[in-house]
């Protein structure tokens, strides 16, 4: 599996980063959960958020998916939040030939290094490019804080980046060379004496050899038009030697399609998918029928014997949409798959077990087959094991020594005597037992084959016999296994010596010479009966232990199944309403409130019109009724939109019953009766005689669910008006946007970079004092310089703006000027200088300086805020509103689904409790004193508790998809929709346990205290 971009991939994702990423702010930083090595940096303009992956030394990407993040940050990322939140990334180059990019933040103020390769690290420089922090420390390269990142310069950042790609003119000759060098080394390391326990060098394959001498051309890309070729990437290249024209033609196509690829403005990403060997088609998810193994911004070559196996996914539009589609859907699949691998293995566990229980109670069964033949046999033959019997007791009875009898019946068995054949030797004489070897019938032949080997594997389990058995008996089933070892073994020692044998069958019994031969078949009856109660035993303790087994490993899948898991969920674009509050009433009209007054104000300018309805009360609380069909607003309507304006209000927290009132939009005015434009949140009405009263509202709003319906219509924005863009040139450097949907820009920052570099030339002008003057009745400095001279004289410039504005001194001053006029420049500086007069008129000279500076400021400052009211008058006019296609907001959101609708999401919604009445995920909410977190997460348990129809039939039940999109919100998503405080949530049902818990407490307290 594909862990880490190749450096084709990173150019490609370079472009693709830069075109989207530059002139946004660094909003904030996190570290991802559960990945130590992963960031994720959020960028935010107004209107516009993006969210980036980093993976140190692996991958980037930006992504349409949720990541988790940690609760507190590290101490890296700390580093990063104090230096770059805030920032404007001005540039992103990459490193021409290395895989390292370069993010430029404040225009070269911060720079911010990602390395993609083993060793790679992230780093962050200053403005002279010294290290301030490092992400880990790599003794390979051995980079500090506080050295100087000297890879890049400035040039870097100069114009556009170059995306040139050198040729190389490939021939014959230029191959030749390449072989004949490797063969050289080959020759030469042939020589070298081998070193024991060195490993054998292998021969360069010619993947390696052209990847070496042209790395640009990436891997991937290499290896994938080799075997376009039929060429395996892993042939040695010396095979190659005589055929250079092929590669010739192999690598111009390579290069070519490497140049198309960097150049292309457009083109699709491809994965390659691997067929899932756990999947189950009925229990797990489709999406786990392929798993992903590669990704390529080409299409890759797959041989025909694969295409079974891996399946080839196109992802339309740009490759960092593949690489985010790869990286993300193996992160949420990660999960399941570790589910399922855990499964197989435990559902092996229960194969193997129950296979060693079934050859265990075969081989019982094995043998107890196997003591009721040889007791069969011993019956047919009883007149032979009788005579055979007879045969040895007489040489024992004649105390002939043990070794001398068995000489004695090889003799005779070499001397063709029949009885002699029946014994097998060695004999068994001290335990007063022989061994015959009757022959079988054919069907008693048959049945041997099939179980002779399953005898011998099983002979073990025969031996461990119960404590109260006999011991006679023991010791004939311990040799009875023994005899079926014996048989199996003796097939395959004497194949080749003895082929008479094979074709008679037979079969060794143990015969006791103090018993006869009925007796001897008895006791074996004795031992089948024995295994028989053993194989009972032995089943039920085996099935006792299997269900052990399978409640165990039972136990230890739903563990961790219950264990808290998160998935990755694709980030779904909101709508332009979801960062207000909102609701859409029961008679389908959208209805808004601002959460701040310079979003009421936002409201007003860009999406009211004449037409629409205005609600407002006694707390200034200001509430926007939507009527873009221009027809008459139902008074349910109203009635819920009054609801909604008292319940944002600080009527909620007072529980105070109140009534709000409503007007055409068309009555309401930002302008004061002077044409100024009214601070924020505030409005007039011009005619208080079209005010109309709504009865007093309940202050009862509900927490619901909506489904956003998977539709073919067009977006709902139409088009957009420069407001977006006023707002973007009216942000602070310094601002900090992006961080939540709610985020406003304030209209009194600072201006636009027109009007700062109109500001840096005013304060370059008030710190020019060349063009100071005197007052009237000052003496100018012009008035006593000689014309010859090009600069003032210090000292004499002193003397005339010594006293000045005393009465009377000018003539004491033009005496003076006569007395020291002997005096040349450099005589008066000592003089004065010696006295301390110097120092003094410095000081009244510097202290001008900056009231003139303050002076130009301030005009400047009134200037600009002249020029930001008249900005803030523009927003108000009718050419700055936005343009939305409400119709397919309201084809797009449902309150219930059929089962024809595909859901592309779920979307909740606070509003006032008689809108949520078709509603089928919906709470009621109350003022009370409980918390927002605390409620929400009691709200989400309840709907994950409710009964589901898995079939999807019962309107009235809850289905499986809408669980599947509800499992994936926290309580998080919930808390910014509430525009209350305190509140009590009603949960259906939930009071009765709480109830009759806190009853029977009571109860309790009162019988101890009789007891008392």
């Amino acid at each position: 599996m594909k862990q880490r971009i190749s450096g084709l991939d990173l150019k490609l994702l370079a472009e693709e980063l830069r075109v989207s990423l530059e002139t946004y702010r660094l909003s904030n930083i996190y570290n991802v959960a559960d990945a130590s090595k992963q960031f994720l940096l959020k960028f935010g303009k107004p209107d516009s958020k993006l969210n980036v992956v980093v993976d140190s030394g692996s991958r980037i990407h930006i992504t349409n998916f949720t990541r988790h993040t940690t609760q507190a940050p590290s101490g890296f990322v700390s580093k990063l939040r104090k230096h770059l939140k805030g920032k404007r990334l001005t540039a992103l180059r990459q490193v021409p030939n290395d895989r390292i990019l370069v993010l430029q933040f404040a225009d070269g103020l911060y720079y911010l290094i990602l390395e993609f390769f083993s060793a790679g690290n992230v780093m962050l420089l200053d403005e002279n490019r010294r290290i301030l922090s490092l992400q880990r420390i790599v003794s390979e390269h051995e980079n500090q804080v506080g050295e100087i990142y000297d890879t890049f310069d400035e040039s870097l950042f100069h114009g556009e980046p170059n995306n040139h790609v050198i040729e190389t003119t490939f021939t014959d000759e230029l191959i030749s060379s390449w072989l004949e060098e490797v063969s050289e080394q080959t020759a030469a390391l042939a020589n070298v004496p081998k070193v024991s326990g060195a490993k054998k060098k292998k021969i360069t394959s010619i993947h390696k050899l052209l990847l070496r001498k042209q790395p640009q051309l990436s891997s991937d890309l290499l290896s994938n038009n080799l075997k376009k070729n039929h060429i395996n990437p892993s042939t040695s290249c010396l095979e190659f030697c005589g055929k250079e024209a092929a590669l010739v033609e192999l690598l111009n196509e390579t290069q070519k399609e490497y140049i198309d690829l960097v150049h292309a403005k457009e083109r699709n990403g491809y994965i390659v998918a691997k067929k899932n060997p756990h999947f189950n088609a009925e229990k797990d998810d489709s999406s786990l029928e392929y798993v992903y193994e590669n990704f390529h911004p080409f299409k890759p070559f797959i041989s025909e014997s694969d295409t079974q196996e891996l399946q080839l996914i196109e992802i339309a539009g740009s490759y960092n949409k593949t690489v985010d589609t790869f990286f993300s859907t193996i992160e949420s699949n990660k999960f399941a798959l570790r589910i399922q691998n855990q499964e197989a293995q435990a559902k092996k566990r229960l194969d193997d077990a129950r296979t060693d229980n079934e050859k265990k109670i075969q081989g019982l069964l094995n043998v107890q087959e196997s003591n009721e033949r040889k007791a069969e046999l011993i019956i047919e033959n009883a007149d032979l094991v009788e005579q055979t019997k007879a045969a040895v007791q007489s040489l024992i009875d004649q105390q002939t020594d043990w070794s001398t009898i068995e000489k004695l019946i090889q003799s005779e068995q070499r001397k063709g005597n029949k009885i002699a054949q029946f014994i097998e030797l060695p004999l068994d004489l001290k335990k007063n037992r022989i061994n015959l070897r009757l022959p079988l019938s054919s069907d008693q032949t048959e049945e041997q084959d099939k179980n002779l080997d399953a005898a011998e594997g099983e002979h073990s389990s025969s031996d461990e016999s119960d404590d109260s058995s006999d011991s006679d008996i023991s010791d004939i089933s311990d040799s009875d296994d023994s005899d079926a070892e014996e048989i199996a073994i003796k097939p395959k020692t004497k194949k080749k010596d003895n082929k008479e044998n094979q074709s008679q069958k037979t079969l060794v019994v143990t015969i006791d010479l103090a018993l006869s031969a009925y007796a001897n078949a008895s006791q074996y009856f004795t031992v089948k009966k024995t295994g028989a109660e053993k194989q009972k035993k032995m089943e039920k303790n085996l099935e006792k232990a299997m269900r052990n087994i399978e409640d165990k490993v039972s136990q230890q899948l739903k563990k961790k199944m219950k264990e808290t898991h998160k998935v990755l969920k694709e980030i779904r674009t909101p709508y332009f309403f979801e960062k207000y509050n909102w609701f859409i009433s029961s008679e389908g009209f959208l209805v808004l409130h601002g959460k701040s007054s310079v979003e009421t104000d936002q409201i007003y300018s860009r999406y009211i019109c004449d037409k629409d309805i205005y609600v407002s009360n006694s707390f200034d609380t200001h509430v926007w009724i939507k009527n873009p069909e221009e027809t008459e607003i139902p008074p349910n309507t109203l009635m819920q939109a009054g609801i909604f304006c008292m319940s944002a209000s600080p009527a909620w927290s007072k529980k105070v019953s109140s009534s709000a009132w409503w007007c055409q939009a068309g009555n309401v005015s930002k302008f004061d009766e002077h044409k100024g434009v009214l601070p924020t949140g505030t409005y007039r009405v011009k005619k208080e005689s079209e005010i109309n009263h709504l009865s007093p509202s309940q202050l009862v709003m509900g927490v619901a669910f909506m489904w956003k319906i998977k539709t073919d219509h067009e977006e709902a924005v139409e088009s957009l008006q420069p407001t977006a863009e006023i707002e973007d040139e009216n942000e602070s450097d310094e601002g900090k946007i992006g961080q939540d949907d709610n985020t406003v820009v304030s209209t009194t920052a600072l201006a636009t970079p027109v009007e700062e570099a109109d500001a840096n030339y005013v304060l370059e002008k008030a710190n020019d004092f060349s063009t100071v003057t005197l007052s009237d009745d000052e003496v100018s400095t012009s008035d006593i310089e000689d014309p010859n001279e090009d600069l003032k004289s210090v000292a004499t410039s002193s003397i005339m703006n010594m006293n000045k504005n005393v009465r009377g001194k000018k003539g004491k001053l033009k005496k003076m000027q006569k007395k020291y006029a002997h005096q040349d420049e450099q005589e008066r500086l000592l003089r004065l200088e010696t006295l301390g007069t110097l120092k003094g008129i410095e000081k009244e000279e510097e202290k001008k300086r900056q009231d003139a500076v303050k002076q130009e400021e301030r005009e400047y400052k009134k200037k600009q805020r002249e020029r930001q009211n008249n900005k803030q008058a523009l927003k108000f006019t009718a050419s700055e509103k936005i343009k939305v296609n409400y119709s397919v907001i309201k084809d797009e959101l449902k309150a219930t689904i059929s089962k024809d609708d595909e859901i592309a999401a779920v979307v909740p919604v606070f509003a006032p409790w008689p809108a949520l009445q078709k509603y089928k995920y919906k709470v009621k909410i109350q003022p009370g004193n409980a918390k927002k977190t605390k409620s929400m997460t009691e709200v989400l348990r309840y709907f994950m508790s409710r009964k589901v129809d898995s079939h999807a039939i019962d309107k009235e039940l809850d289905w499986p998809v809408e669980h599947n999109l509800i499992k994936g919100l926290a309580e998080g998503d919930l808390i910014p929709l509430l525009c209350v405080d305190k509140l009590n949530v009603s949960i259906p049902n939930g009071d009765k346990s709480s109830k009759k818990g806190s009853g029977s407490k009571q109860k309790g307290n009162k019988k101890g205290g009789k007891k008392k």
